[in-house]
């Protein structure tokens, strides 16, 4: 739980900046809109390592002996690191992108659950290390410095901790208890643009409203949970703006409600795979969506695991910027968590989130129920649906960081 008085911890700023433009996209012919996410000056720049170049081209040529780079002979690895396998312990391209095998599966996950409109014409899925490494990531390869991170006024401070380090402004949009605000996001942009419908033209210098910076399930911190006619509306803002959507939802399996309401919250009453709500990548007809998702919440972060669903365009600059930053991921972790989704099968993962759904909504009501008792009067609060997160506004305190310094020293 959070404390949170009228302007909480966390919460981003709210700027103003000069005009600048937009890359909203005309419709096409058949009344569909189409939108190509602009790639930074940093990504135009970012190109493969030479010696990789030479060392794919060699591999894929049968019978060439490589003598190029620093890839060490296997032989010279511990013995229990042999018994892995090559493929797994050594330099390879496909650890860069995500193995063939867990690449798959993502692909086929994202089918199940997202369907996004017209398949994957235009579109691809790539392995992560997590949502912290994809928003990173997304950041560099998506917006310039000085450019405009929007986000909700109470976010997630890791946004912030990844973009205003490369130099970007995060600017905080106004939140009801159903997350961001359609309206006050277009009127944020419009501020920053100088109130024109249209951005186009503008000085690209002052900086530019590029990525809407987006948890639609359980947001962290505030809990928060976007109906589909908010994200719907939202989404018409975002091809309004020509803003590309960053959809990072890491607690989207965690549906907090029963499936008949009142029932006990036992596993066998939760949803499991069932009933998964609507995400921004199944409603993407543009092609805006860059979605992040993660294993960290659902499975365990010492998986280290996640992937990116975004246009091809987007994921072939990504593997180069992941061979550039950290060459590959870990082949070990891969294989150990592809083996874990072979054991488990469909019915296995939808009793683990059943038993997952049930142990965080027991533990949500006992929460709740211990504000009751205790916090009537002094705060107030909303019940997420999803999520791990239950947001407190405490009431009559202007400094909740100093309340939060008193009840951990009392404690200490």
């Amino acid at each position: 739980a959070f404390l949170a008085p009228g302007n909480p911890f966390g919460s981003t700023p709210t700027l103003s900046a000069p005009r600048q433009r937009s890359a909203a996209m005309p419709d096409s012919e058949d009344g569909a809109h189409r939108f190509e996410p602009p790639l930074s000056t940093m990504a135009a720049s970012v190109v493969r390592n030479p010696i990789r170049k030479v060392m794919l081209k060699m591999k894929a040529t049968p019978g060439c002996i490589s003598l190029a780079g620093g890839r060490p002979p296997a032989c010279v690895f511990p013995a229990r690191a042999r018994e892995v396998g090559e493929d797994l312990m050594n330099y390879g391209p496909q650890l860069a992108v995500g193995t063939d095998g867990l690449r798959e599966w993502a692909r086929e996950f994202v089918d199940k659950f997202h369907a996004p409109p017209g398949g994957w014409k235009g579109r691809d899925v790539l392995l992560t290390s997590g949502n912290t490494d994809g928003m990173t990531k997304a950041v560099m390869l998506l917006s310039d410095p000085g450019d405009y991170v929007i986000a909700d006024e109470v976010t997630y401070p890791g946004i912030t901790a990844s973009a205003v380090p490369l130099g970007r402004r995060v600017l905080g949009v106004r939140m009801d208890a159903d997350g961001m605000v359609p309206d006050a996001l277009a009127a944020a942009v419009e501020g920053i643009c100088g109130g024109g419908g249209s951005t186009a033209g503008t000085d690209v210098s002052a900086g530019r409203p590029r990525l809407l910076y987006l948890t639609p399930h359980g947001q962290n911190p505030t809990g928060a949970t976007l109906p589909n006619a908010r994200k719907e509306a939202l989404y018409a803002v975002a091809r309004r703006f020509g803003l590309t959507i960053l959809e990072d939802d890491p607690y989207y399996f965690l549906n907090l409600t029963p499936r008949e309401p009142g029932a006990p919250l036992e596993p066998g009453d939760m949803r499991g795979i069932g009933d998964a709500p609507k995400s921004f990548l199944s409603m993407d007809t543009d092609g805006r969506v860059v979605r992040l998702d993660s294993v960290s919440k659902v499975f365990a972060p010492g998986y280290r695991i996640g992937w990116v669903t975004a246009g091809k365009a987007v994921i072939d600059k990504w593997a180069v910027l992941g061979e550039v930053l950290t060459w590959s991921l870990s082949g070990v972790q891969q294989s150990a968590f592809l083996a874990l989704l072979q054991d488990l099968g469909t019915d296995g993962f939808d009793e683990h989130l059943k038993q997952l759904q049930s142990d965080y909504a027991r533990r949500c009501a006992f929460l709740v129920k211990a504000c009751d008792r205790h916090l009537q009067g002094l705060c107030t609060w909303r019940v997420p649906d999803f999520g791990m997160f239950l947001w407190l506004e405490a009431l009559g305190v202007e400094d909740t960081a100093a309340v939060a310094e008193d009840i951990i020293g009392s404690h200490g």
